[in-house]
């Protein structure tokens, strides 16, 4: 349920070798050390801004750097960035202290999504 994939059949004999506290510590530390982690809770999160990486049906025109957006979710849940930080980031992200890099300008929650009509 963390990464959303089934463990393979070498981590489930590993294990089972071994099935303690201790290993189950260890198993949770890895499952959510992860690339798949956040690639798994990005989509909810990402589901609930409504990203989307064109306008909609009635006009369907691209978005082209809304990967941008989704990498830094799923960058930033891996990274165990706290949520109230998180969510202050995609509202005024140039404007925290701490945020000079160009690919924290206007991270795209508001301005990312289906959008009915024509072009943005």
């Amino acid at each position: 349920d963390v990464t959303g994939l089934p463990p393979t059949l070498a981590e489930q004999d590993a294990f089972l070798k071994n099935p303690t506290p201790s290993a189950m510590d260890a198993v949770a530390r890895d499952l959510l050390n992860r690339p798949s982690y956040g690639e798994r809770w990005g989509r909810h999160w990402l589901d609930v801004a409504r990203y989307a990486e064109s306008t909609g049906k009635e006009s369907n025109h691209p978005y082209p750097h809304a990967w941008r957006y989704r990498d830094w979710v799923i960058e930033a849940l891996n990274q165990d960035v706290p949520y109230d930080r998180f969510v202050k980031l995609q509202l005024a992200a140039d404007l925290m202290p701490g945020t000079s890099r160009p690919d924290m300008r206007a991270l795209g929650i508001i301005a990312l999504g289906a959008q009915p009509g024509n072009a943005p």
